[in-house]
């Protein structure tokens, strides 16, 4: 064997010409057969020909002749990857880590070999070291984005990939990034990707599947259908999602039925699980089956907490609303009705209430002014109270303290952070409506930075709330868990609206509160009040609101997406009474007290 003919078949490899990189590497091992460096470079011959297996046999004996080469062992780790074998490339690349460390291509290697084994936090660990230090590595990037995706981190997904330029991946790398700007809410860039990634590859099923879930999430069903009947049938879950969601807005139930069923008996990872059950749930719902729309739902509830303890297996369950330990012991002083000097821009309007209480309807109606601009279930707020939280001498567990300490500076900055944040999703030019439905949980903190806030509170039949959060697929996250079952979800109401109703007696608010169903059964007379409220006049065009949420090009940022494009109504009032036997004794005991309260009947 001579350096010659290794480098001519380096170059024969970069040249993409991997058939003839094999030949010439097969007849030097003829002649020398336990050259390693050979056997390696015939090895990426057969890889650049889709050939894994093979390769990934002729790196496994190369890393056995040169055990301490960690080359060696992250091309095997690759080919491992390439084969779908995530343990194999676990392992290889855990033996490359021992002899070079945290070095990048290990650390990629391994990230990605987590992944498959979906060791999500873990994953994201060796991903986000690895994107810190080649942060402009397309391969890198997309990695640590996947990770960041898994575990639900949908704003720093949108950050990581803001600046990233779909025109220097190759074509796989394509695929991947259309799906995660389409989960990071990107709706433009991954709709202008995936009719690229089709134009150019049109059998490309995979591509189209997801382009259908995205199309059907921006209420383009028609487009979504399209789509997917261009897709043979399999028993897939991502096929089976898209068909049954197409359909049932379709009004075809049994058909959406019937494409759930193959795939329920496949073993899917347990996130998809939970979207197919929680799908079977909305259309045996739809179908009026309320009994098994709740056998759905429990299966689709069991296999969220399976996969949240899957990403999470080290983890303690959170406590259900941990942080509204944070809270104010005393009556906020005067001085914290005092305007912030020179405040600019106007205080939001924070548009919240119990989640499922109607709060989308009543954003698209006020976003249809044209003095009003709607913040759609973004966490602004929450960045500038981490910023808050992170000040010298901060305790949660003394908020009246903490808030009063704060100096005029620190309250502007923290007003800063929370408009660059906006500044992110929208541009207002009139009046900030930020709707994010538990800000409610929040008071203190908004009494204190936005002393000139008004709040619109929306009520709803809290049964009615509590059922149609069980039925909501809110996400594999711990918060999820505090709608796990009926009764769960009636406790979270519970803690919620008490926090509500003390904090509004120590912390200063100017708060309107409407009922939702007051709001679907007289809109013109709710509306006209709300508006003056706000001391602006009302607009017909806000009665009309679905009409623009149909046009909208950007997505509904919350599960009620394809209810607010309807003509308002009343067919959700009192749909907890088809479901009245599943409200237990224990559940309707801790609801009474807030159905009296409001006045809202139990039969």
């Amino acid at each position: 064997m001579t350096r010659i003919q290794l480098d001519q078949a380096l170059e024969l490899l970069q040249q993409g010409q991997a058939r003839e990189a094999e030949v010439l590497m097969r007849r030097v091992i003829d002649v020398t057969p336990d050259a390693a460096v050979a056997m390696q470079l015939l090895a990426l011959a057969l890889a650049h020909q889709g050939k894994t297996e093979a390769a990934r046999a002729l790196f496994e004996e190369a890393a056995q002749r040169q055990p301490r080469v960690p080359e060696t062992w992250i091309n095997l780790g690759n080919a491992c990857l390439e084969c779908g074998d995530h343990a194999g490339a676990d392992r290889a690349f855990e033996h490359a880590r021992s002899l070079v460390g945290d070095d990048v291509a290990v650390l990629l290697g391994q990230g990605l070999a987590w992944l498959g084994l979906r060791r999500f936090v873990d994953a994201h660990r060796v991903l986000a070291k690895a994107f810190a230090c080649e942060p402009d590595a397309a391969d890198v990037r997309l990695a640590y984005a996947q990770s960041l995706m898994e575990l639900e981190r949908f704003d720093d997904l949108a950050l990581c990939l803001a600046d990233i330029d779909a025109d220097t991946l190759d074509i796989d790398q394509q695929r991947a990034l259309a799906w995660l700007w389409a989960q990071a809410g990107d709706d433009e860039h991954a709709l202008a990707l995936y009719q690229q990634l089709l134009a150019t590859t049109p059998a490309d099923s995979e591509s189209r599947v997801r382009l259908a879930l995205l199309l059907e999430r921006l209420n383009r069903i028609d487009e979504a259908a399209s789509v997917l009947n261009m897709v043979a049938a399999d028993s897939g879950g991502m096929w089976a999602l898209a068909s049954a969601r197409v359909l049932r807005r379709q009004g075809q139930l049994s058909e959406a039925m019937e494409r759930l069923l193959p795939a329920l008996s496949q073993p899917l990872p347990l996130a998809m699980q939970a979207q197919l059950r929680f799908e079977q749930a909305k259309c045996h719902d739809a179908a009026g089956a309320t009994d098994e729309a709740m056998t759905a739902l429990a299966l689709a509830h069991d296999a969220s907490a399976q996969a949240f303890l899957e990403r999470m297996p080290d983890t303690e369950l959170p406590a259900v609303l941990g942080w509204l330990q944070q809270r104010l012991q005393h009556r906020a002083p005067e001085a914290w009705n005092a305007p912030v000097e020179d405040m600019q821009p106007e205080d939001p309007v924070f548009l919240v209430g119990f989640p499922r209480s109607g709060t989308t309807l009543l954003e698209r109606m006020l976003d249809a002014h044209p003095q009003l601009d709607v913040l759609d279930e973004r966490p602004a707020l929450e960045v500038a109270i981490e910023y808050l939280r992170g000040r010298p001498g901060w305790r949660d567990t003394d908020l009246d303290q903490s808030l009063a300490l704060l100096t005029s500076a620190q309250i502007t900055h923290a007003r800063d952070i929370y408009w660059q944040q906006v500044r992110r999703y929208v541009h207002p030019s009139g009046r900030l409506i930020d709707k994010y439905p538990l800000t409610m949980t929040r008071l203190p903190y908004v009494a204190r930075l936005f002393p000139r806030a008004q709040w619109l509170l929306l009520l709803r039949h809290p049964c009615d709330c509590v059922l149609s959060c069980h039925m909501q697929a809110f996400g594999m996250n711990g918060g999820a868990l505090a709608f796990a079952s009926l009764e769960a979800t009636a406790n979270t109401y519970a803690t919620v609206m008490a926090w509500w109703d003390a904090q509004r007696q120590r912390a200063p608010a100017r708060v309107h509160v409407l009922r939702y169903e007051d709001l679907v059964r007289a809109p013109e007379a709710e509306l006209e009040a709300l508006m003056g409220f706000l001391s602006l006049s009302m607009e017909p065009v806000q009665l009309a609101s679905h009409h623009a949420s149909a046009a909208r090009t950007r997505r509904i940022n919350t599960p009620s997406y394809a209810q607010v494009i309807q003509p308002i109504n009343a067919n959700a009032v009192d749909r907890w009474k088809r479901y009245r036997a599943y409200f237990t004794d224990a559940t309707l005991a801790a609801l009474t007290p807030w159905l009296q309260r409001y006045g809202y009947g139990v039969e």
